[in-house]
């Protein structure tokens, strides 16, 4: 169903790499996810005030930050889409890893927040009360969520989105977390032995490790992580099937965003190759990389 829904808006017509295209995707999993993430936070809120449970509020207010941080999705998707300038002569798409960084940023802060509220509700605790309606808004909550993860994870790989996967990741750590606070409130209904705040800070773990394991890797790629292997090894196999190239002497992979890289080759011809057509070889190499990788190619030949 998602991917026939996704199939419908995005189409396998539409070319991802064009920023305009990245923006309207974009655009749709910022929308949804402000909507649907404010709606879980008034359900959970009234869940959390009513019973009076931590774990039910820390779960509330990460939907909160969650919904922030699909505002943030619109607002970076925009810029990226905007054109290559003189002062970004590669184009904007690194705001996408920025994106994810201070979306990732808000989570940890969020979690280490219930952490605190956690343990002060372990010295200072109070009863819980729990029904039928605060079981049905968390069980919805938890299909909503689980929805989202997989509709954002189809987004993330159709079109090669950090920003994107880290929300599918994130609502994939909500839907665990809040089926964590309808365990504590299962185990304190049927013995009555009070576990809500530790619930809370099993949630508040899962919200910390989801925002850590996105910043590591979009601090990775800000700060010039190592291309992907795989990517590098085709563009390598692509340039030494031509029957002109004997041999990639230097070869160098930066990335400028999700589909931008910028990818500078030395390369040594064959013998033979006619001195007059070397020009007309390596413009051709460079005008085919860039149409089969999205990648922006310098190549020289010795």
């Amino acid at each position: 169903m998602n991917k026939f829904f996704i199939d419908k808006i995005i189409g396998n017509r539409h070319d991802v790499k064009d920023p305009k295209v990245r923006k309207k995707i974009g655009t749709l999993s910022g929308f949804i996810g402000i909507v649907l993430n404010l709606i879980l936070f008034a359900g959970k809120l009234a869940v959390a005030i009513f019973s009076s449970s931590i774990a039910a509020m820390a779960d509330a207010f990460n939907n909160l930050s969650d919904a922030g941080s699909s505002i943030i999705t619109l607002f970076c998707f925009k810029i990226a889409s905007n054109p290559a300038d003189k002062d970004h002569p590669f184009g904007h798409g690194r705001i996408e890893y920025v994106s994810s960084l201070i979306v990732s940023i808000a989570i940890i802060i969020t979690g280490l927040g219930f952490v605190k509220s956690s343990i002060e509700k372990i010295f200072n605790p109070e009863n819980l009360e729990f029904d039928v309606v605060s079981l049905s808004i968390l069980i919805i909550s938890v299909l909503l969520k689980l929805w989202m993860w997989r509709f954002n994870s189809i987004i993330s790989k159709k079109i090669k989105s950090l920003t994107i996967q880290a929300t599918a990741n994130d609502s994939l750590s909500d839907a665990i977390a809040t089926s964590a606070v309808l365990f504590g409130f299962a185990i304190s209904y049927f013995t009555k032995v009070y576990i809500d705040p530790y619930m809370g800070l099993i949630v508040s773990a899962f919200i910390i490790f989801t925002g850590s394991r996105t910043f590591r890797e979009s601090l990775g790629l800000l700060m010039g992580k190592a291309p992907d292997k795989k990517f590098v090894s085709e563009i390598k196999n692509f340039v030494l099937s031509n029957k002109n190239i004997k041999e990639i002497e230097e070869m160098s992979v930066h990335n400028y965003g999700p589909h931008k890289s910028a990818v500078y080759m030395k390369v040594i011809l064959t013998r033979g190759v006619d001195s007059k057509m070397i020009n007309v070889i390596i413009d051709k190499l460079e005008d085919d990389l860039e149409r089969k990788f999205g990648c922006r190619a310098i190549v020289r030949a010795k």
